[in-house]
């Protein structure tokens, strides 16, 4: 065997392979080391925190240094100085700006706190890559930044806005020297620019542009047709805008397009397929445009897509079998669209896919088998109609899902074990859906992740699996309204489960206290809805070993506390509402101002008892509070006037008890305030003009209390924008209805995004648990309570005040309006027609005021007006015809004099809608005395001139008599014209 050799040749160019590298990255030279040493004495940072300028030195080669880059010759080129805590020490900084061989610069992620960014940059006319977002720079983009000619990425983008702004100089002459340029990211920069200004100057100045991120800009107008001329685009984000416009076609006919998000900027009009269909686009993102509209075209076999969001979008029709052909897709989010039909069974093709939402849309069918999806975590399925039953097949190979949620469907039959049986399942949430049949014990071995379960509302039956109190990990079961039966055996679950379920035992009818006290790791309990009477026991207050985050013993027959009871700090939740506490009790008749020993309270609800006393000082006061309901108790006194400026209250309801005085200024400080309910109380005070900046306001209720004066306030331009029930009934307002405050209520407007899908008003706390808000409506004379309180529902209520003038033509603009109640006021004037654009409109009471003129027709086109009062004004004129009006009872329109046609008892003398006004009436008497009297004239010249002609006897009588006779006639017309009119009106009232 011959032994191989190199040849020497050969070895030669291996050496200078392995040299030229070690040639090229050189060794700094003394400059430049002195240089970047004395930049790093002049910067402000934190060394604690420092991990690239704390490890610069004087022996090391600078080449070699953290964040530093240098050429072949030793020169510094590349300064990556990102996430360093600096905080000053670079405005005037000459040892920067005289590195002029820089052409990569990277200052992001630090703490310079709005300093101006530098104009030395000017300097650095190498620079190739300049990066400075995030560092806390603030103010005006100076225009030397346009000087640096050679730029080939420039990012000032930062994740909050307000503090950059493009206005003088503006984008076009920042962008119109930099003809290099191809990565622009401008996010929350704000950009202040006339319409499509900022189209034309970037089309224009930058045509080679690949990368385009104007995020949160300010941007308005219209998306020109010049950015058609950026034809290298390949990335383009423009969410969180004001381009209220359509998407232009020649968005789809960019041919390197990867990354086209429009997120959150009210699109309308229907979105272009051909964007779909571009090859290479890998993301798309159209979420929260709730007037885009369009459908998902045929998708081609070539497709890049990976992610795919079009969530809060108006979205329809089918998902076409060619989803399958998307066989990199990771990420697909349809929540709250109107897609229908069939989800396809294409879909089970997707081996990359990870996320998957399809709630909240009309699916129907049975859900495909997803067992290649291996790489799944997250499917939500929840809120449509979809039907059939669940196999083992459909959760084979998903090891990854973490989370499954098929609430709100039509699904039937059994679970299968195999779900219980993925070893990453963290939560698992199947409510109000068909499952019947028993729940089989399962192995618990791998599912020490499970933390919650919701199998509620379904038909389930036979015993609880134990298995579930096994789950050492488990903080939420609910198995609540099923036909489950058998014998729980509650000390022994409580020993094994660390944290007691949302709705532990709520049909299980419990009558007395189980014995938990022992319960070291217990930190939830819920024990609401059962039957359990007497005392709360004192050891409870000491469950978790203090650590009691959440207790509602809410809806039981409870009437005292045991002594002694000591609050626990971390208690956040405390429910005591609809018992039978006493006035009498250990509360010594009023609400313990122990309970602020709860340091983290946030909602507390003694509502529906029959407590007494005053509001303890302290818990206005507690800042972290968010809920605080004390309705239908005896408490009296004032409303203490010591609101935290801090304050965090979401919901205060101080209703139907014995309040009186004012309230109080300082509730101005709790600008979060979502619901404010002081009605049925004796509060005499002038309309909350303070609370005027509370623009998260939702409900408003100030009936049967002892308010006065205007509702006027000094500003009312933009209050309370989210206001959506308000009642100020059974009160001492006067004055005039302002119409500018009827349009500043934006949440009883169709356009607001909260209108387009019904939720509930709630406080979420402790991650993921809700207290849901109540209020009661009158409708009708009759009082209902909204146990739930609807984003949909909006009402007004002004009733039983001395309101006065015009009913404003604004309240024509509250197109989500669903009550509307202003009866027995003093209102004059004609109905608005504009109510007639009110199509939501259930309830329309204006009686007992001072209306005048016909009813509008455009009344009757109210489709769903259920109730309707008018009785008691002035109104005349036939009742509308069509399709409502004439569907409500006679007593609906009593009341008023001139009011004729079916359902009233009066008939319509003529066709004519004026023709029962109070003018033709007074008009028709005239005519009918006038016949009366002619009639009256005609018979006595026969009686009189007859006898008077044959005889002479007569005449002689006749000619004494003239005179009295004349003097006597026109009295009593005048008693004719009285007696016909009665008589008139009275002939009208008996038809």
């Amino acid at each position: 065997m011959r032994t191989p050799h190199f040849h020497p040749c050969l070895l030669f160019l291996s050496l200078i392979q392995i040299l030229i590298p070690l040639l090229v990255s050189g060794q700094c030279n003394d400059h430049q080391r002195s240089t970047l040493l004395q930049l790093k004495s002049t910067l402000e940072y934190d060394s604690t925190y420092s991990t690239k300028l704390v490890k610069w030195n004087q022996s090391d080669d600078c080449c070699g240094w953290e964040g530093v880059g240098c050429d072949g010759a030793g020169r510094v080129i590349s300064l990556n100085l990102e996430n360093e805590t600096i905080a000053g020490g670079i405005e005037n900084s000459t040892a920067l700006f005289s590195l002029q061989s820089l052409e990569r610069l990277n200052l992001a992620f630090n703490l310079f706190n709005r300093a101006q960014i530098p104009k030395g940059l000017q300097n650095l006319s190498n620079l190739s890559n300049l990066n400075l977002s995030n560092a806390g720079f603030g103010g005006q983009v100076p225009i030397e930044l346009s000087e640096l000619r050679n730029l080939v990425t420039l990012d000032l983008s930062t994740l909050f806005g307000g503090a950059l702004i493009l206005e003088n100089p503006n984008l076009r002459r920042l962008v119109q020297n930099l003809p290099r340029l191809r990565e622009l990211y401008l996010d929350n920069v704000d950009i202040l620019a006339q319409k499509s200004d900022w189209c034309q100057a970037l089309s224009s100045s930058l045509p080679s542009l690949t990368t385009l991120s104007l995020r949160s800009c300010g941007l308005s107008g219209p998306l020109d047709a010049s950015l058609a001329g950026l034809h290298s685009l390949s990335v383009l984000r423009l969410d969180d805008n004001n381009l209220q416009t359509t998407v232009p076609e020649f968005i789809g006919k960019f041919p390197s397009l990867t990354t086209l998000t429009l997120g959150n900027y009210f699109l309308q009009g229907i979105f272009p397929d051909t964007v779909f269909q571009v090859p290479t686009l890998q993301i798309l993102d159209l979420s929260y445009n709730k007037n885009l509209s369009g459908t998902i075209p045929k998708l081609p076999m070539n497709s890049s897509l990976r992610t795919m969001v079009l969530s809060h979008t108006n979205m329809s029709g089918g998902l076409p079998d060619s989803i399958g052909n998307l066989r990199m897709l990771s990420r697909i989010d349809l929540f709250s669209c109107n897609f229908t039909g069939l989800i396809p069974t294409t879909i089970s093709n997707l081996t990359e896919l990870v996320y998957i939402d399809f709630s909240l849309n009309s699916f129907i069918g049975s859900i495909p088998a997803l067992r290649m999806s291996s790489k799944l975590t997250y499917l939500d399925l929840s809120h449509n109609s979809l039907t059939g039953s669940l196999s083992s097949n459909h959760f084979e190979g998903l090891s990854s899902l973490e989370y499954i949620n098929l609430g709100s469907n039509s699904l039937n039959g059994s679970i299968p074990p195999s779900l219980f049986g993925l070893p990453s399942l963290q939560r698992v949430l199947l409510s109000n859906n068909a499952f019947n049949g028993q729940i089989e014990e399962f192995p618990i071995l791998n599912l020490s992740n499970l933390d919650a379960v919701d199998l509620s509302w379904n038909r389930l039956k036979g015993s609880i699996p134990e298995s579930f109190f096994q789950l050492e990990g488990l903080r939420v079961l609910s198995l609540s309204s099923n036909l489950f039966n058998g014998t729980l055996k509650l000390e022994k679950i409580f020993k094994s489960v660390p944290i007691s379920p949302a709705k532990p035992v709520k049909s299980s009818f419990l009558y007395n206290f189980p014995e938990l006290r022992n319960q070291s790791k217990l930190i939830f309990l819920d024990l609401s809805k059962n039957n359990i009477k007497g005392e709360v026991p004192s050891w409870i207050w000491n469950l978790g070993n203090g650590s009691l985050i959440h207790l509602n013993l809410s809806s039981n027959f409870l009437v005292d506390l045991q002594k002694p009871f000591e609050f626990p700090m971390f208690l956040a939740v405390l429910d005591l509402h609809s018992n039978k506490l006493r006035a009498n009790n250990n509360l010594s008749g009023t609400i313990p101002e122990y309970l602020c020993n709860a340091t983290y309270l946030q909602v507390l609800d003694l509502s529906d008892n029959n407590l007494s006393g005053s509001i303890p000082n302290c818990l206005v006061k507690n800042s972290a509070l968010g809920v605080l309901n004390l309705r239908r108790n005896k408490i009296s006194g004032k409303i203490p006037d010591l609101f935290s400026s801090r304050c965090g209250l979401k919901t205060l309801d101080l209703s139907q008890n014995n309040l009186e005085g004012k309230l109080p200024l300082t509730m101005a400080n709790c600008t979060s305030l979502e619901v404010l309910n002081v009605g049925s109380n004796k509060i005499e005070d002038t309309f909350p003009c303070t609370l005027k900046n509370s623009s998260s306001l939702h409900v408003l209720v100030l009936r049967n209390n002892k308010f006065y004066g205007n509702i006027s306030c000094s500003e009312v331009k933009g209050s309370w924008p989210n206001l959506q029930i308000i009642d100020i009934a059974s009160n001492n307002f006067n004055g005039e209805i302002n119409p500018r405050y009827i349009t500043s209520w934006k949440g009883m407007m169709l356009e607001n995004g909260a209108q387009l899908r019904g939720g509930h008003i709630r406080f979420e706390f402790l991650r993921n648990f809700y207290y849901q808000d109540a209020v009661t409506v009158t409708i009708k004379g009759l009082e209902l309570e909204l146990v739930k309180i609807l984003t949909i529902f909006t009402s007004i209520d002004f009733s039983s005040n001395n309101f006065s003038g015009d009913i404003p033509q604004t309240v024509g603009d509250l197109s989500s309006l669903h009550l509307l109640n202003l009866s027995h006021n003093s209102f004059s004037s004609e109905i608005p027609r504009s109510i007639g654009n009110l199509q939501l409109l259930e309830s329309l009471d204006l009686s007992d005021n001072q209306l005048s003129g016909r009813i509008p027709q455009d009344l009757s086109s109210l489709n769903f007006l259920s109730v309707l009062n008018l009785s008691y004004n002035n109104l005349y004129g036939i009742i509308p015809t069509g399709r409502q009006l004439q569907t409500f009872v006679a007593e609906s329109y009593e009341g008023n004099s001139g009011l004729c046609g079916f359902p009233s008892n009066l008939s319509c003398v003529s066709e004519s809608p004026e023709a029962n006004s109070p003018a033709t009436l007074k008009e028709r008497e005239y005519d009918w005395r006038l016949i009366i009297t002619s009639l009256g004239y005609g018979v006595g010249l026969i009686l009189v001139f007859v006898p008077v002609a044959l005889c002479k006897k007569w005449r002689e009588y006749y000619s004494k008599q003239l005179d009295q006779f004349l003097s006597l006639i026109f009295p009593r017309l005048g008693f004719t014209k009285s007696s016909a009119g009665r008589r008139k009106r009275g002939r009208g009232r008996g038809r």
